[in-house]
């Protein structure tokens, strides 16, 4: 899930109840249990509100913060439990605890993620399962979170397909809640104990967790700020709504005795959630202090307690339809996601009304069963809650089972990436890329050659997409935020080579590297590379329409700045190679300079300084684009037919960097293209003589790429101004 650019995948708390007290309740002040059914009324809500942002995100943008009403809530009834169990006997068995947690959440959890394994290998396409397996895992250990928020930040990751594992990121941070909060209140209640202190337990509490909760929501307005995407998932961010449930359930709060007050309260709170849920978007910063509205909605509704007057949000919350869906509930998270994921597949088609009503009645039946006839009784029966070991034990070996399948799918992925990477060797080796029919040699004029080939792909496309994410060269390539240069040097890195060669500008240069490589390394050639991601060289300022923050931006002016000056001032440099992903940016005047054409007139200036400085300056034309869609998952969905993923050379748009060098009358200044080796009158191919040409939507896969050095060579050695 882009995060924000992808669907948000959210979750519900812990699931309600046992059928025989499926009461929701708490205690007064007094330790006097009383019911509190509105709080399955809103349960109802926040599930809602995220089934259908995820059903229908354009008409509900904002279905995401239902999440945060779940975590508000979690962190009421939990503190509250647990408070009263060190009232009631003066201290909090952990493992009790834990087993109860156990049993009321991992059942349905890890019956969810086994049938999802199945459903992956059987029904999803095979470009998909290592992705998933990985997030399967990653849900059985509960640190699905972290490891999407690893994604977040992971250039090549971010725009990855979304897994049916996926919405599990929100129960890893309710578990990781579930691990710490008791061992955090239980130390409390230890201190409060001790002599020199003054405070009561409840006051103690209610000031620890204050203080935690300010420093998390602190921190969770700082994080979203420097990195949204990663902030969104990882659990410091979201403690303090937690924290914001715990403090309602500790502090005494006075409701007001008339009824109308209470209704007014309940309505407001509610309707900020609805607010939060219509408005917000996938371009709002969140979670951060925008989070306060549905997390402060939360509390004010459920503050506002119970009230006998009819329509009010107490009783429409309080409704049987609302209970019913408030109960199976976490259920209804559960099963929701992985038939949005998987019916597409099943279908061949986009989610229609249809298939989405379907999909949400599917949901209600599959949560009832499963509540009834899975959570219930694993929850209930004697032999898991007649000692925590047990528990415990259910909990390793269901992990267990299922990180063992994934992990048996991630082998046999790897099996295939071997013999992949074997016979990609075998037939695309410097002698064998000659061959007329082999790789880009398959468009060459006259070749007589079926551009596409007709044996097995080269290599399978379940191998070519897991490139993004085993990438050979990401160590030489500086991360979106950050500007500091990084220099590296391939190919022939002995005394005196026969020329250095500068590789500059953004991921669509660096996948020119395998090729690269294979020519510096036969030409005695020293390829230095400044490499950043989504940062052409250009002296204007680039923009994305996903980016929430300036800071992308402005580590990339600085970045060029720096590349700029450091490559012109390398005397043993003789030429510049540049490409760039011109047509994923906007372009606006640099900081300092304006321009009448800025996404032409900007490369301009850096290439004079490096011409003056004696360079030849190379402008790679960037590769042809595709119709958006990842080339291995489309060729996987239509095996046997490539064409259904080509695009039309009609459709080509011009390369501004390359534009730009055209109208140079600089000598110095040239143009690559390489074109004729992805297109011909008819298509622009998604596999040219067996060998698959983008591992994603718009990167080389490594074998297509080495394939063109001598194509490469050639148009390099044409191009660039003799000096040997």
């Amino acid at each position: 899930m882009s995060t924000d650019a992808q669907v948000r995948p959210d979750h519900p708390a812990e699931p309600a109840a046992p059928a025989a007290r499926r009461r929701t309740t708490t205690a007064t002040a007094a330790g006097v249990t009383r019911h509190r059914p509105e709080l399955q009324g809103l349960r109802a809500v926040a599930v809602l509100l995220v089934v259908f942002f995820h059903l229908w995100p354009t008409e509900l943008s904002g279905g995401f913060v239902g999440v945060d009403v779940f975590f508000v809530i979690s962190g009421y009834l939990i503190t509250d439990h647990i408070h009263r169990e060190t009232i009631r006997t003066g201290t909090l068995s952990l493992r009790r605890f834990w087993a109860r947690r156990i049993r009321r959440l991992l059942p349905a959890s890890l019956l969810v993620l086994a049938l999802g394994a199945v459903a992956a290998v059987t029904l999803l396409p095979a470009t998909e399962w290592a992705a998933t397996a990985r997030q399967l895992a990653a849900s059985a250990l509960y640190v699905q979170n972290w490891a999407l928020a690893s994604d977040a930040v992971d250039y090549m990751a971010q725009d990855t397909a979304p897994t049916l594992a996926q919405h599990y990121w929100s129960l890893s941070v309710e578990e990781q809640f579930y691990v710490v909060w008791p061992v955090l209140v239980l130390g409390i209640v230890v201190l409060s104990r001790r002599a020199w202190v003054r405070w009561s337990t409840r006051r103690l509490l209610a000031a620890g967790i204050a203080v935690l909760g300010a420093a998390s929501l602190t921190w969770s307005v700082v994080a979203t700020y420097a990195d949204p995407a990663a902030a969104y998932f990882v659990t410091p961010t979201r403690i303090w709504e937690f924290a914001a449930g715990a403090l309602l359930a500790l502090l005494p709060v006075r409701t007001a005795r008339r009824g109308i007050v209470r209704a007014l309260l309940g309505g407001a709170g509610l309707a900020a959630i609805v607010v939060a849920g219509v408005t917000y978007d996938g371009a709002t910063l969140f979670p951060g202090w925008v989070a306060l509205l549905p997390v402060l909605g939360t509390v004010a509704v459920m503050a506002a307690g119970p009230t006998s007057r009819r329509f009010t949000p107490h009783w429409w919350l309080t409704r049987r339809p609302a209970t019913f869906v408030g109960d199976i509930s976490y259920s209804v998270y559960l099963w929701h996601w992985p038939l949005i994921v998987v019916l597409p597949h099943v279908t061949g088609t986009e989610l229609r009304v249809g298939d989405k009503l379907g999909i949400f009645a599917a949901t209600l039946v599959l949560a009832w069963l499963s509540k009834v006839y899975v959570e219930d009784p694993l929850r209930t029966r004697t032999f898991l809650a007649a000692a925590p070991w047990r528990s415990f034990a259910f909990a390793v070996t269901g992990m267990a089972l299922v990180v063992a399948g994934t992990v048996a799918v991630t082998d046999d992925l790897d099996r295939r990436e071997a013999e992949a990477e074997a016979r990609a060797e075998a037939v695309l080796s410097a002698e064998a890329v000659t061959e007329p029919c082999v790789g880009p040699a398959a468009l060459a004029a006259d070749s007589g050659c079926d551009p596409v080939g007709s044996g097995p792909l080269i290599p399978p496309p379940e191998v070519a997409v897991e490139q993004n994410r085993r990438s050979d060269y990401q160590e030489c390539q500086q991360a979106i935020t950050q500007p500091d240069v990084i220099r590296c040097e391939k190919g022939y890195t002995g005394p005196d080579p026969k020329r250095v060669i500068a590789l500059v500008g953004d991921s669509h240069a660096t996948h020119w590297l395998p090729a690269l490589e294979l020519i510096a390394e036969s030409s005695h050639w020293t390829i230095v590379t400044y490499l950043k991601g989504s940062c052409p060289v250009t002296a204007a300022r680039r923009e994305l329409d996903s980016e929430q923050t300036g800071e992308a931006a402005d580590s990339c002016d600085q970045w060029v700045r720096d590349v700029r000056d450091e490559v012109a001032a390398d005397d043993a440099i003789s030429m510049v190679l540049t490409s760039s992903f011109t047509n994923a940016y906007g372009f606006t005047d640099g900081a300092d300079t304006e321009f009448d054409d800025p996404a032409h007139d900007g490369f301009a200036p850096i290439w004079d300084e490096w011409t003056e400085s004696g360079k030849d300056v190379v402008v790679l034309r960037d590769v042809p684009p595709t119709n958006g869609e990842y080339v291995p998952t489309c060729l996987s969905a239509h095996p046997g037919d490539p064409i259904d993923c080509a695009t039309s050379p009609d459709d080509l748009p011009d390369d501004a960097a390359a534009v730009a060098a055209e109208r140079l009358d600089d000598p110095k200044v040239h143009v690559a293209d390489l074109t004729d080796r992805f297109c011909d009158d008819e298509y622009c191919y998604p596999v040219v003589g067996d060998v698959i040409v983008y591992r994603d939507y718009s990167h080389l896969t490594r074998e297509y790429a080495a394939a063109l050095a001598p194509v490469l060579g050639e148009r390099l050695n044409r191009a660039m101004t003799p000096q040997e």
